[in-house]
Parts: structure tokens; C-alpha cells; sequence
């Protein structure tokens, strides 16, 4: 496994241009031939296990300053406060670490092994393997619930991809193994970072680089500074919840489950589990947000919490997909999207999708 890391460290820039190959294949295969859909699921399920292993990879190569962009200069991490957030809970609890990586698996694989049952077993198990499913996703979910101190779940629970591997440039002999943060380059325009305290500090030549050698201080002190949320601690980035977003979190968290089980005992053609789904999920949006809104001085507040926001806006572009859960999409969409299909079958590039 060192080998193949070290593999993916000096190359990251090709094995991502393999990667994004790859997943646009997964988008022309469907419909190509027998089984078709299945081996595209199956290519993109791999691809997203694949995608985070290489992320945690170049991730801890960037913080060993292994990592260089394309003019040799080494990469410096921009941590967003979602990836302080989630590093910081994984850090403190290896429960939560493993719980995490079990739920992101499941959410990589669960539709793989959805059309796998459905096509050796029939439709029958598949609601059964669906439920089960969910029910695993839940617990999961409330065990996070649980080690966060009772915050935000997030749709996301591992951290996002810290560098683009399109812009790295090449390293040569590049080891997670070597002892030294700048084993990478020694290049002159790095940073300097002391030993004891960890502090970097950038050269006279590089400050004057990026002003394009005018000595423009106040334009560069307003580059480097700071806001709020980057010197805040990682955990305040995320408010726990007040009994009535609790309340609200656990009902958004069970929403799906609801609807699966409501779906199998009245059938899909029936309209009760659709809608109470959906007014589960107006309920479940209604309660947390007035938990994070309770006041004008937690409304200010709330407004900073970039993760919060986030994940809001996220769980309200989820509203989208009840026009393709049944029976509503049995009832309007489906039709409508057949016949931008058929139109889209015979024009030049639009057949492709």
C-alpha cells in the first residue's frame, strides 16, 4: 500500500484526469447494452470508495508538504471550516471516525446493492434489503448525532477533497514515509515553519511575487487575514441543538425510514406515504431553523456558521426529488421526462444523455 500511495502522491494530477474519466463513462454506458445501468453503478460506486482513499492521501501528503503546484512552489492547505469541523470530531473519537466511514459507505453502495438484489430476487427482498439499509444509515446517523454532542448531522461526514490534483505538478521520490515536512522541495519560496511552535512565515521574495514586486503591505495583510470562523475552535463551527432542533434533527434523520415502511404497507400508488414524508421533512426544516433563529443575537450568530448553511441550503434542494418519488413521478414526471428523451434521441450530442 506505501508503494501505490506513493504512486498516487507523485502522479495525482494524471490518476485524477483516470478518475474523471472513469465517472464520465458511468453517464454514456446506461442504456448501451444488457445490464448497462449495473456496470455503471458499479464503476461509480468503486470510483467514490477509490476518490476518498486518494483524498485522505493527498490530504496527509499536503500536510507533510509533499505536495507542489505546477511551478514547483509547495501547496499550502486551505482548510475549509466543514474539514475543521469533521477532522476535529474524528480526531476525538475513534467510534465516530469508523461510524462515519460506515455511513459514507453505505451512501456510496446502497443503490449498487439495491439493483443488484432487485435483479437476482426480485422487487419483494428489495424493500426488505432497502429497509434494512436504512435502518443502518439511522443508527449510524444518531450515533453521530450522539458523539458530536448532539449537532448538526451533516449529508457529507468525511472531509472534503483538500487540493485539486489537476494543479499539482510532479514530485519526484515523494514518500508519506519521510521524516521531514519539506522533504518534498526545498525550494527557497516556501515558507519557513518553526519547529517548536509550527508558525509559518513566508519570504520577503514571496510576498513581493504575489504583489508583482510592488511592496503593497495593506494589500497583502488583507489577503492573509483571517475571518472569524478560521480562529474559531472547530467544534463552535456547529451549535448543538436545543431540545426543539433535536427534536427537529431526529425527525429529518428518520424521514426516509417513514417513508419506506409507509410505502411498503400502503403501496406505491398511494399518495399518504409521499405526502407524509414530505410534511415530515417540512416539520423536521421548520423546528431546526427556528431553533437557529430563536432570537435577532443567535440569528446573527447562525449567519456565520458557514457548515450550518450549508447543510441547510443542501437538505433544501432535497425538496427536488419528491417530483421523482412515486406516485407523483408515476403520475406527471416520468411521462414528461420520456418525452424529452425521445426528442433528445435523435439530435446530434443530446443522445448521449
Amino acid at each position: 500500500l506505501q508503494k501505490y500511495a506513493n504512486f498516487v502522491i507523485n502522479n495525482a494530477a494524471q490518476v485524477n484526469s483516470i478518475e474523471n474519466g472513469l465517472r464520465t463513462l458511468t453517464y454514456i454506458l446506461p442504456g448501451r447494452f444488457a445490464d448497462a445501468e449495473l456496470a455503471s453503478e458499479a464503476i461509480y460506486t468503486l470510483l467514490s470508495f477509490v476518490g476518498v482513499y486518494h483524498d485522505g492521501l493527498l490530504a496527509k501528503a499536503a500536510k507533510s508538504g509533499l505536495l507542489v503546484d505546477k511551478d514547483g512552489r509547495q501547496v499550502e492547505i486551505d482548510v475549509t471550516p466543514f474539514n475543521r469541523y469533521q477532522s476535529r470530531l474524528s480526531r476525538s473519537s475513534d467510534l465516530y471516525r469508523i461510524t462515519s466511514l460506515i455511513l459514507s459507505g453505505l451512501q456510496f453502495s446502497e443503490k449498487l446493492i439495491e439493483m443488484v438484489v432487485a435483479k437476482k430476487y426480485g422487487e419483494k427482498l428489495r424493500w426488505k434489503v432497502v429497509s434494512w439499509i436504512e435502518i443502518i444509515k439511522i443508527l449510524a446517523r444518531l450515533n453521530l448525532l450522539h458523539l458530536s454532542g448532539r449537532r448538526m448531522v451533516t449529508g457529507n461526514v468525511v472531509p472534503e477533497r483538500l487540493v485539486d490534483p489537476a494543479n499539482l505538478g510532479s514530485v519526484k521520490k515523494a514518500s508519506l514515509a519521510a521524516k521531514s515536512p519539506n522533504a518534498a522541495q526545498g525550494n527557497a519560496n516556501d515558507p519557513w515553519k518553526g519547529d517548536r511552535s509550527g508558525l509559518k512565515f513566508k519570504s520577503v521574495k514571496d510576498i513581493l511575487s504575489k504583489t508583482e514586486g510592488n511592496a503593497d503591505l495593506g494589500g497583502f495583510l488583507a489577503t492573509e487575514a483571517k475571518d472569524a470562523e478560521s480562529v474559531a475552535p472547530a467544534l463552535s463551527l456547529v451549535r448543538r441543538y436545543s431540545p426543539l432542533g433535536l427534536a427537529g434533527e431526529l425527525l429529518f434523520i428518520l424521514r426516509p425510514l417513514i417513508y419506506v415502511v409507509s410505502m411498503r404497507k400502503m403501496g406505491r400508488s398511494d399518495w399518504r406515504p409521499w405526502a407524509l414524508s414530505l410534511l415530515v421533512e417540512l416539520a423536521s426544516r421548520q423546528m431546526i431553523r427556528t431553533d437557529l433563529f430563536a432570537d435577532k443575537g443567535s440569528a446573527a450568530a447562525a449567519a456565520e456558521r458557514t457548515v450550518e448553511k450549508e447543510e441547510l441550503s443542501r437538505r433544501k434542494w432535497l425538496f427536488l426529488y419528491y417530483f421523482l418519488r412515486s406516485p407523483f413521478f408515476d403520475r406527471f414526471t416520468e411521462s414528461r421526462l420520456t418525452r424529452v428523451a425521445e426528442w433528445c434521441s435523435n439530435k446530434p450530442l443530446l443522445s448521449l444523455l
